[in-house]
Order: structure tokens, then C-alpha cells, then sequence
């Protein structure tokens, strides 16, 4: 391939968090007992527009050559906001258009389970690689796993929005979005004045 010219990609991921954040506190609110069901076609269609922007952001690390956070931004682009919010908007429209038929052809939330535990793997598989940018990742993937893990046991359970283990989930995965908050600025921040003005920790390993 011929070598670019001209300016070169910035790093997308920042965007990419402050979405993840964003999207972090919608399911902390749901999670949480806070809001009712009624706001799953809100938190739907909110995730499938984050999910169309962040996997063109993922593109674009990708072609950075950053292997890591190109692979992070594609998975959360389709599996998180893609897949999930999907799965709500779904939700929602059999909720009031087959009430009416026999259970076996309801919505089966179990999916839903099943797809956190797959992204849980996924977070516990990219836990080696991210220790080498910095132990926070290691530490608020960790985080992050352990409320995915809760959601897809309160998906298995049937567990009511504010009762455990939901309410538990809501909280861990309210702490990866501050920190996700937090990361994006770390990025933007120290790109924007070209030395580390904000910390964010040293590689784990």
C-alpha cells in the first residue's frame, strides 16, 4: 500500500467514552429502579445511534494501526450499544404488540443474559492487553465485568429494576462510566497540551 499523506487520524476513542459514559448512566438509571420500563425505547434507540457512531470510530483506530482500542471500540459498538439496544427497542414493540400471545412466543430475557455473559469474556480476555496501557483499565474492566455479571444473573432470575442483583450491577457499571468519563478527558486533555497533564496510571504489567 502506498504511504499517506497529508494529516494523519486522530484517536477516536475519547469520543467512544464519553459515549460509553453517557450510556453508562441510562443503565445505571434502569438498573437502579430509577426510571421505569417505559424508558426502554428511550435507552434503545439512544444506544443503536451510539452504536452507528462508534463503530466508524472504531474504524478509525483501526486504521490508525491500534489494534487494542479499535478491537474495544468495535466490540462495544456492536455488542453493547449495537446488540443491547436492539434487544430493548425489541423489547419494547413486543411488549405492546403481542401481549396477547401464548409465553413460548414472549421475549425470552434470558437471551439478554447470555449476550452480558459474552461480553463479560470479552472483558476478562482483553484484561493481559489492557494491562499494558495502565493498571486503571485492569482495575475498572474488572468493574465492569463483575456488573455485567450481576445483570446477566438478574436477566436469568427475572429480578425486578432496583432489586438485587440489578441494583448491585447498576452501580459497578455507573463506576466504569465515571471512569470512562474520566478517561476520555485524561486523553483530550493531554493530547491537547502535548504533556500529561491528568494521570491515568502506569502499565499493570
Amino acid at each position: 500500500m502506498a504511504e499517506e499523506k497529508g494529516p494523519q487520524w486522530a484517536m477516536a476513542t475519547p469520543a467512544v467514552l464519553h459515549m460509553v459514559g453517557v450510556g453508562c448512566i441510562m443503565l445505571w438509571a434502569l438498573l437502579a429502579g430509577l426510571v421505569n420500563p417505559g424508558a426502554l425505547p428511550i435507552i434503545g434507540i439512544t444506544f443503536v445511534i451510539c452504536a452507528v457512531a462508534t463503530l466508524m470510530l472504531g474504524m478509525v483506530e483501526l486504521r490508525r494501526g491500534d489494534i487494542l482500542f479499535g478491537s474495544i471500540d468495535m466490540i462495544f459498538g456492536a455488542l453493547v450499544f449495537g446488540a443491547f439496544g436492539l434487544v430493548l427497542c425489541v423489547v419494547t414493540w413486543s411488549w405492546a404488540n403481542l401481549g396477547g400471545l401464548p409465553d413460548i412466543l414472549q421475549v425470552d430475557m434470558k437471551m439478554a443474559g447470555w449476550l452480558a455473559v459474552g461480553v463479560g469474556i470479552i472483558l476478562l480476555l482483553m484484561l493481559p492487553a489492557v494491562g499494558k496501557v495502565a493498571w486503571t483499565l485492569v482495575l475498572f474492566f474488572l468493574v465492569l465485568a463483575g456488573g455485567v455479571g450481576l445483570a446477566a444473573w438478574g436477566f436469568f432470575v427475572g429480578a425486578a429494576f432496583g432489586a438485587f442483583p440489578n441494583n448491585i450491577a447498576a452501580w459497578l457499571i455507573l463506576a466504569f462510566g465515571l471512569f470512562a468519563f474520566y478517561a476520555a478527558t485524561v486523553f483530550i486533555t493531554n493530547t491537547v497540551f502535548q504533556k500529561p497533564k491528568l494521570p491515568i496510571g502506569g502499565p499493570a504489567w
